[in-house]
C-alpha cells in the first residue's frame, strides 16, 4: 500500500470514529432532557417550547367550566341566578385577559355589594358591581361606558385594579387603593377593606373546589 493510500484510508477510519462518537454523544444528551423532563417537569422547558399551539388546543373549555363554577357561587347570593352568571362570565373572562384570579375578583365583588345588584350606587357615586367612579368611564377601552352594564362595569374595575396591583407593593395595598383607603379618613374600619375581600376570595375558591369535586363524583 502506497503511503498516499494508507493516509486515506487513515483519514476514512478517524472521520466513521467521528461520527460514531457524534452520534453517541447526541444519545446521551437526549436520554439526560428525557430524565430531567421526567424527574423535574417544572424546571425544565420542552424542547418545542417555541410552538405555538391554538388556545383552544392549550386550554379547551376551561373558562366556561370555570365561570359555572363561580356562577353557581354567586347565585348564592344573589336573588336572580342570570346575574349571578353574567357577573361570573365577567369575571373569568376579564381575570384571565388581565391575568387576576377570577376568585378574587369574586371577593372584590361580594364585599363591594354582597347582593350583586348591577344597579347599586354608594354616597359618594360608585356603581354597579364593581363600584366604580363614574371619572373611570370610558377610559379603559371597554365595551361600553355604562357602568350600570354588568360586563362594562366589571371590565372597567378588572383594569383599575390591574394598575392598582401593578403600582402597589402587595396585593393587600393594591385592594386598599382599589377601594379609595389610603389614611383611612374617608371611609371608617377600610383597613378591613382588604381582608374581607381575601376571605370572600378564599371562600369562592373552596366553593367552587367542593362543587367540582361533587360533580366529578
Amino acid at each position: 500500500m502506497t503511503k498516499s493510500n494508507a493516509r486515506k484510508t487513515g483519514m476514512k477510519k478517524l472521520g466513521r470514529a467521528a461520527l460514531h462518537f457524534a452520534g453517541l454523544a447526541g444519545m446521551i444528551a437526549l436520554g439526560t432532557v428525557w430524565t430531567l423532563n421526567h424527574e423535574h417537569p417544572v424546571f425544565i422547558r420542552p424542547l418545542v417550547s417555541t410552538m405555538r399551539l391554538p388556545v383552544t388546543v392549550v386550554q379547551p373549555g376551561k373558562p366556561t367550566e370555570e365561570a359555572f363554577r363561580i356562577g353557581q357561587v354567586l347565585s348564592r347570593y344573589s336573588k336572580d341566578s342570570s346575574v349571578a352568571f353574567r357577573v361570573a362570565d365577567a369575571l373569568v373572562k376579564e381575570g384571565n385577559k388581565q391575568n387576576i384570579s377570577p376568585e378574587l375578583l369574586a371577593g372584590v365583588v361580594l364585599t363591594e355589594d354582597a347582593e350583586l345588584n348591577p344597579h347599586a350606587k354608594s354616597s359618594v357615586g360608585a356603581r354597579g358591581i364593581m363600584q366604580v367612579m363614574p371619572f373611570h368611564s370610558g377610559k379603559w377601552g371597554c365595551s361600553s361606558g355604562d357602568l350600570f352594564n354588568i360586563e362594562a362595569n366589571i371590565c372597567h374595575g378588572v383594569q383599575i385594579l390591574k394598575q392598582a396591583i401593578a403600582d402597589a407593593p402587595s396585593i393587600r395595598v393594591a385592594l386598599l387603593r382599589y377601594n379609595g383607603c389610603v389614611r383611612g379618613r374617608n371611609t371608617p374600619n377600610c383597613h378591613a377593606y382588604s381582608s374581607k375581600v381575601l376571605k370572600g376570595a378564599d371562600q369562592t375558591a373552596s366553593a367552587v373546589r367542593l362543587l367540582r369535586t361533587a360533580a366529578s363524583e
